[in-house]
């Protein structure tokens, strides 16, 4: 029997019911012991939401990366604007934005193991 503290069995619980592949027999559509047993017999080192994840992220910067070399060009020929600038910032936040929430979707399902 494994036990687990009422946020742990939420999580599951929403986990399970993003998963496409752990059925639908129990609690709306939510098999959360298919889906833990899945997790378990199905473990590889390189998981595949993972890797999707960081694929579209490195997508996503590559475009946001294209925006910033067109202002800061633009800023370096002196005919940038303060608003040029402020486009400047507004794209580097994105990136951060972007890192951070994948940060914090790998925690959310993996942990947050530290590395010293």
């Amino acid at each position: 029997m494994i036990r687990f503290t009422q946020e742990e069995y939420e999580q599951l619980f929403y986990l399970a019911g993003k998963d496409s592949g752990a059925g639908h027999q129990k609690m709306k559509g939510k098999n959360v012991s298919a889906f833990i047993r899945k997790c378990i017999f199905e473990k590889t080192d390189n998981p595949l939401a993972l890797k999707k994840e960081v694929k579209n992220l490195t997508y996503q910067v590559r475009k946001i990366g294209v925006n910033i070399n067109q202002v800061v060009t633009k800023i370096n020929s002196g005919y940038g604007t303060p608003s040029d600038r402020n486009q400047l910032f507004f794209y580097l936040k994105k990136v951060e934005e972007a890192f951070i929430q994948l940060e914090k979707r790998i925690e959310k399902t993996y942990g947050n193991h530290k590395i010293e």
